[in-house]
């Protein structure tokens, strides 16, 4: 298993596209990087963002990181369905978030003596739900070709199931760190909400949590810290800018460098990881083997560098694993996620086959005009009038729901390979 780890890419509006962009050749560098570190290690079975995958939530940095991040999956030779991604506070469009009545509810929060119950209390309240992930929108059109998207109360968190090498389950597990995030953003001032406290630990199940902002942001931060280290053998951070590899007996905490910081930023070092993941040993001495290379990028003369760990370029750990064997029934991707939602009802798909067509056509789908979408929605009768309410991306995702229920899948991706064409 081979994950590819970006953080804070930072696509701005007034630079992407054009000669004055001052992170083109950098990025032309990192993709150079990932295809030689590729060639040595394999294709990555996932790429995970976690976070700031814009600068300012604007749609047309995220056409852009789409565009972007499809090159990438061609030059390193894996799908673009294995794009797992998470919010950030740059994700979030600042305008809305910065409303009064937004803020009215942020202030709730954070001045509440329990802000994990006052979160609680404000996600049964659906308009203070829609006021908290209003500033989200944008992101979450983006996110819903990968399937990443969000909605509370009941979808707040990203799930995927990835099958390790002894046929057991990698479990990533994408948290929403910005949902209080703002222009007013303070260290230890920002939230999870429950839902992250509930990660769960299964047999054959080996858990990764994906989250843009580092523990010492989050205001509940011991909590869940204590939840994750019993949990999570693979935690993934972004948003400060600074590479760090922490090694525990039970868990390995990755936080990224930025792949495209500031130039100004004081301490400038970009960076990107690949991690592998191998699980060894019988099914009573079973060990999960991580390795992760840790690339940062270096001046005069440029090029990005493994970093060291002392004299080794990979930093290696080994955590021991519970006791697990498959049952003889049981196939490479047995576990059932509520992958796609509809309000508190999940809609079961296994992953495997189906579920990597559905991700192909939800990233076909995506790249259609709204117009065409509408259009193709309302002809197959895949919506409903209750969905006029919902935010566009969340629309859109109940075609495929109802594509799914109605058997007409097929019918759908014939409309859009028509819609494609046209």
């Amino acid at each position: 298993m081979l994950i590819l780890h970006l953080s804070d890419i930072h696509f701005r509006k007034d630079e992407i596209g054009t000669v004055q962009d001052p992170n083109y050749h950098l990025r032309h560098e990192l993709v150079r990087d990932v295809v030689r570190q590729c060639g040595q290690l394999g294709a990555p079975d996932a790429i995970v963002v976690s976070g700031d995958i814009a600068f300012a939530g604007d749609p047309d940095e995220y056409t852009y990181a789409t565009n972007w991040l499809s090159s990438l999956c061609e030059a390193c030779g894996c799908p673009m369905a294995s794009v797992f991604v998470v919010p950030g506070n740059h994700d979030v469009v600042r305008s809305s978030a910065d409303h009064n009545l937004v803020q009215l509810v942020h202030d709730r929060i954070k001045h509440a003596d329990n802000p994990s119950a006052e979160i609680a209390r404000q996600m049964r309240d659906p308009e203070a739900c829609r006021l908290l992930y209003r500033s989200l929108d944008n992101y979450n059109q983006f996110a819903l070709q990968f399937f990443c998207d969000l909605l509370p109360p009941e979808r707040t968190r990203a799930m995927r199931d990835l099958k390790l090498n002894d046929g057991s389950t990698l479990r990533l597990w994408g948290l929403n760190t910005s949902f209080v995030s703002s222009s007013r953003d303070q260290e230890r001032d920002l939230f999870v909400d429950p839902a992250s406290m509930q990660i769960l630990r299964e047999d054959g199940v080996v858990n990764v949590v994906v989250a843009h902002h580092h523990l010492s942001w989050i205001r509940q931060a011991r909590v869940l810290e204590d939840h994750l280290n019993d949990v999570a053998n693979l935690q993934i951070f972004g948003h400060v800018h600074t590479n760090r590899v922490d090694m525990n007996r039970d868990y390995i905490r990755l936080t990224a460098s930025a792949a495209q910081p500031d130039l100004q930023e004081s301490g400038w070092e970009p960076g990107y990881n690949l991690i592998e993941l191998a699980v060894e040993g019988g099914p009573d001495r079973r060990i999960l083997n991580i390795r992760a290379h840790v690339r940062v990028w270096q001046s005069a003369p440029g090029g990005f560098h493994a970093k060291m760990d002392r004299a080794s370029s990979v930093f290696e750990h080994a955590i021991s694993l519970e006791s697990w064997r498959p049952a003889p029934s049981q196939t490479a991707f047995s576990a059932v996620l509520p992958t796609l939602v509809a309000g508190p009802v999940a809609m079961p798909i296994e992953e495997g086959d189906a579920m990597n067509t559905l991700r192909d056509l939800g990233l076909r789908f995506y790249k259609l005009s709204f117009s065409k979408k509408s259009e193709i929605a309302g002809r197959l009768d895949l919506l409903e009038e209750e969905d006029m309410r919902l935010p566009d991306h969340e629309r859109f995702r109940r075609v495929f729901i109802r594509a799914h229920e109605r058997g007409r899948l097929e019918a759908l991706a014939e409309a859009v390979s028509s819609a494609e064409q046209g």
